[in-house]
């Protein structure tokens, strides 16, 4: 007989298996990414209980050749209700699809697991602005993947007065490098909003209430931070909540 195991994880999301079973998607506290298999669940009560963003605790067996775990019980653990600020929970359901793109080394499952757990929790707390506190959240992923970005300093001299950045790497430069780069129309200028967020993400918590953002200058960030991590992995990096969490700013 198969191991049976036990693990608390976030559900990513639910994919319909035959008639009247599932397939969970969800990143454990010990095992990271697993694939669920919840047999006949579809025709349960325990399936009103399933909800992307919450916290359960799963039982479940070893998965078979198909990569797939036979889940044996769930409980729900904790609940986060974002339905009532679709700003906030587009950010939090960014978290799920970032995590469902990245290949994460089991033993590096429980740090993002309690990355992920506690961007949740400050999530819970917020009504607006959230996109402040995801590009942080994305931050300290880069940070994990060995990848650092460092959103105060230019990368070519270190200067803080950040003025551009290169479409091609995402690299950050101060007035004097980007006007001595021999070719500027890969750059594209700062807004005074993105290059103010830039020089305060350390601290941006502190920031949520008095930082006024648009819906360009949301665009160009998220695009600057795709571009990054595109040319470190040489993949894209496609979240379609982004597109939505846009809309959210004028």
């Amino acid at each position: 007989m198969k191991t049976k195991l036990k693990d608390r994880a976030f559900l990513i999301k639910s994919i319909p298996y035959s008639n009247s079973s599932l397939i969970l998607k969800a990143f454990g506290h010990e095992h990271g990414q697993l694939s669920l298999l919840a047999k006949g669940i579809r025709s349960k009560p325990q399936a009103s209980l399933l909800n992307p963003l919450c916290l359960y605790e799963f039982s479940f067996y070893e998965p078979r050749e198909s990569g797939l775990c036979l889940l044996a019980e769930l409980s729900l653990v904790k609940e986060f209700d974002f339905t009532d600020r679709i700003e906030v929970w587009t950010a939090a359901e960014c978290a799920l699809e970032l995590y469902s793109q990245l290949i994460i080394p089991a033993e590096e499952s429980v740090a993002y697991f309690e990355l992920l757990r506690n961007y949740l929790v400050y999530l819970d707390s917020l009504q607006t602005n959230a996109v402040l506190i995801w590009w942080r959240f994305l931050l300290r992923v880069f940070r994990m993947l060995g990848i650092p970005c460092d959103t105060q300093a230019c990368s070519s001299c270190g200067g803080k007065a950040l003025k551009a950045w290169d479409k091609g790497s995402g690299k950050l430069f101060c007035d004097e490098c980007w006007n001595a780069l021999p070719d500027l129309q890969n750059c594209e200028q700062l807004s005074p909003v993105s290059a103010m967020v830039l020089s305060l993400m350390p601290v941006i918590g502190e920031h949520l209430s008095s930082l006024k953002l648009d819906r360009n200058s949301v665009s160009s960030l998220n695009e600057l931070f795709a571009r990054y991590y595109q040319s470190h992995f040489h993949k894209a990096l496609r979240l379609r909540g982004l597109d939505v969490l846009e809309q959210f700013y004028t």
